[in-house]
């Protein structure tokens, strides 16, 4: 298993950097060009979520934490200090009149498995990507 820490501030330039660097990372192992995009989709959402929300609009710590195990899966996990998301996160579509909260709901969407957590000062958002052995380069 191969494991990566990637780390930036949380703002809006720097986190979508870190976010296309974690992208580019697993573009190295990863050869289907429809699962990069849905893992960009998820870093960025999750990314940005933490941008908005975590730190009130103020710069702080965001980090992604890369899991994989080449020819079957990736795990990932975006993490940072701020407020987090309180007890009752829902992963579900908000309805076409809703002005946000379709991000979750997204990312989960694009996974196999998803779920939020608060571990000490941590905020976590944990994602798990099954990947075909035949989406992987030899």
């Amino acid at each position: 298993m191969i494991r990566k820490i990637f780390r930036a501030i949380s703002h809006p330039g720097d986190s979508r950097r870190l976010a296309r660097e974690v992208v580019e990372y697993l573009a190295g192992s990863v050869a289907d060009a429809d699962v990069l995009q849905e893992l960009d989709l998820i870093l960025t959402e999750g990314c940005a979520n933490v941008c908005r929300h975590a730190y009130a609009g103020q710069p702080g710590e965001l980090e992604v934490r890369l899991g994989l195990e080449p020819g079957r899966w990736i795990e990932l996990e975006i993490v940072d200090w701020g407020k987090g998301f309180g007890p009752n996160v829902q992963f579900r579509n908000p309805g076409p009149e809703a002005e946000g909260g379709r991000g979750l709901y997204l990312m989960c969407k694009l996974s196999d498995a998803c779920r939020v957590s608060r571990q000490g000062q941590e905020n976590v958002v944990f994602i798990h990507k099954d990947i075909g052995l035949s989406q992987w380069k030899s």
